[in-house]
């Protein structure tokens, strides 16, 4: 699964760990082995981060006479949840994630909130990458 995941993003990780990190929910943090920081949550920070200076960047560059108000709207439908799940979904990145197991049996991986912030951390791992 993991080749299929870096195919689709076209991306290899030289620190598999951080790859590992990035698609490891927080309800896993009271699962054996877990700690606060063997999952997620700081890379999702992370990539949200990174996501909105490279949309602002990119929106800047293409609409450079556009006033900033409209460059605010454009940037809130790109960086939104909704278009977050849809990357997600076309990459597939549900079936690469840990979830618990009570969170896997709630349908955690069809979760809309749970897509966007993995793909988040997907980012935040690329970029610490």
């Amino acid at each position: 699964m993991a080749d299929t995941l870096g195919r689709k993003i076209d991306y290899t990780f030289s620190n598999p760990v951080l790859r590992e990190t990035a698609l490891t929910h927080s309800s896993t943090v009271h699962s054996p082995g877990a700690n606060a920081v063997s999952n997620n949550a700081w890379l999702e920070f992370r990539g949200d981060r990174v996501l909105g200076l490279i949309v602002a960047d990119l929106l800047f560059a293409a609409y450079p006479q556009e006033p900033e108000g409209s460059l605010a709207k454009r940037h809130t439908g790109l960086v939104q949840q909704e278009a977050l799940v849809s990357v997600a979904q076309v990459i597939g990145l549900a079936e690469h994630l840990k979830l618990s197991a009570g969170e896997t049996k709630s349908g955690g991986h069809k979760k809309d909130k749970i897509l966007a912030d993995a793909l988040e951390a997907l980012i935040g791992a690329i970029y610490l990458d």
